[in-house]
């Protein structure tokens, strides 16, 4: 496990009386149990955000309709992370000191949960990402878990996709994010180590809105293939309209975006694209029960793809067993986490490892002129 020595910071704590707000030292469940919940409720990466509120909402209310956590009644407090490290330590500050929240779900968008994990994990409260895919989140403490896998696996298979189908020369167009870099970051890594090199690598901030100034110079390169890695399904769609109005005419490397719904809206802009995204059969009884649910509830997840919902869907449950099993306890909830082992949930099977990820299948798909199909 990810073992961090407190023992300034808890001398600290103490004097200050701020160890108080631990759950750690609380034994007794409360009529109201709060947990608190960080991720983008506005923004364009709202349209994650809401669907995966609106999936939490759902876990709330039955747990509730069928006597809450040990008979007490559940509780989430909303917080907008705003996709950012900005907004996400606002977030935390307030739902610790004000809320005395002990356990919260999010980041939503990685740059939340880097932010946020260092306050958890001074306060010792638990920061449970059902969403946040960056690398860096697998040594951001003790206290900080995600029932989402990480990018690494992703990028890597991306990477070796991409050395099989002969592609030698990638560029890339990557947005100035957490998560963007640190994926951009790991497929770089692994297809230089394969004999692959990048020919362009080109940045965009988040607030941009024209990338042709970038893409000129990926066009004018001699690349085999583009590796675009944007924030938001928004971004993206943009991005691809740019590609196709220059003349970029290059297999298309990316993330589930290539099939959100604003890209199918337009297939015609991506004629070959290659992704990796987590494996996810919503045929599975438990799985399709959900989506059901969902879907009678909210009628859509946007341009969220379903695993988010059900991992979100599934955090809420996963913090209810946590908590009835180890009472208010941070380091007791702590442990629990850390013993899942083939949890059975709407996302599929879950097992978590010694640095609180989660392990989860990676697949890679193809999209050619609409059509997906699996490699």
């Amino acid at each position: 496990m990810k073992k961090l020595i407190f023992s300034m910071a808890a001398i600290t704590l103490l004097a200050t009386g701020c160890s108080s707000q631990n759950a750690s030292h609380t034994k007794d469940v409360p009529s109201v149990i709060k947990i608190g919940f960080i991720g983008p409720l506005s923004g364009d990466a709202a349209s994650y955000g809401v669907p995966s509120k609106d999936a939490i909402e759902l876990a709330k209310q039955e747990i509730n309709e069928t006597g809450g956590i040990n008979g007490s009644t559940l509780e989430i407090v909303y917080e907008d992370g705003k996709c950012d490290g900005k907004g996400a330590s606002a977030a935390i500050r307030k739902l610790i000191d004000i809320d005395k929240v002990q356990y919260i779900i999010g980041g939503f968008c990685s740059g939340e949960t880097l932010a946020a994990a260092p306050v958890a994990e001074q306060n010792k409260v638990i920061l449970f990402s059902s969403s946040s895919g960056s690398p860096d989140i697998t040594h951001a403490g003790d206290f900080i878990f995600r029932n989402f896998p990480s990018d690494a696996s992703s990028a890597t298979k991306l990477a070796k996709l991409a050395k099989e189908k002969g592609m030698l020369r990638v560029a890339t167009l990557t947005e100035i994010t957490d998560y963007a870099q640190a994926f951009t970051r790991t497929f770089s890594q692994t297809f230089e180590k394969l004999g692959g090199s990048l020919v362009t690598r080109q940045e965009y901030e988040s607030s941009s809105k024209d990338f042709r100034s970038q893409l000129t110079k990926v066009k004018a390169s001699d690349a085999d293939a583009i590796l675009v890695i944007a924030q938001t399904p928004e971004e993206f769609a943009l991005i691809l309209k740019q590609i196709k109005e220059i003349g970029i005419d290059l297999p298309l490397l990316s993330n589930e975006f290539l099939v959100s719904d604003m890209v199918k809206e337009s297939s015609s802009l991506v004629q070959e694209g290659y992704y990796a995204e987590p494996l996810f059969d919503e045929t599975r009884p438990a799985t399709k029960a959900y989506m059901d649910k969902y879907q009678a509830a909210y009628q859509s997840h946007g341009s969220l793809p379903p695993v988010y919902i059900a991992t979100a869907y599934d955090a809420v449950y996963i913090a209810k067993e946590a908590i009835e099993a180890s009472g208010l306890n941070t380091e007791k909830i702590r442990d629990y986490l850390y013993s899942i082992k083939n949890r059975e949930g709407a996302a599929g099977t879950l097992s978590i490892d010694a640095n609180g990820d989660a392990e989860f299948q990676y697949v890679v798909k193809e999209i050619r002129n609409g059509v997906v199909q699996d490699l």
